[in-house]
């Protein structure tokens, strides 16, 4: 009896650290979230609307093509959200060669720190706020 107590208190003990870690990493995730969607409405609402649906008040200002429908990503790539595709494009430094981008701006090189762009952390601090943002776009999904 004694050894099924003892093997169930592990059990017991693993199961409550397995949920405070999952606990910890939901937290972190609507940490990262929340941060994007900070960095959303200040970089993005204008064109692409404060919802994501491509109704900003600039969106037709820039180019004749309107900004689209961010909530719709998913529905639109057969149900799965396309991070890299999204985090390319908001990066926007793969296509800077391309003249066809003008109507976006290259966020990858806007959100360097003034001093240290290119830098190591200035790279990883952009990559950081670049995947929050994509995470907060995921999260608006339509479902």
């Amino acid at each position: 009896m004694q050894a099924f107590t003892i093997k169930f208190s592990l059990a017991v003990a693993a199961a409550m650290l397995a949920l405070s870690v999952a606990g910890a990493a939901i937290a972190q995730d609507q940490a990262k979230i929340g941060q994007g969607k900070k960095d959303f409405e200040t970089y993005c609402a204008d064109c692409h609307g404060a919802n994501g649906k491509g109704n900003g008040v600039a969106g037709n200002l820039v180019s004749d093509t309107p900004p689209p429908d961010l909530t719709v990503l998913a529905r639109r790539n057969g149900g799965v959200f396309p991070t890299e595709a999204i985090t390319d494009l908001i990066d926007g430094r793969k296509r800077i060669p391309s003249h066809e981008r003008l109507e976006m701006p290259f966020w990858g090189v806007t959100l360097q720190r003034p001093g240290e762009e290119f830098s190591p952390q200035s790279n990883a601090e952009v990559k950081q706020r670049i995947d929050a943002i994509v995470g907060y776009i995921r999260s608006i999904q339509q479902k």
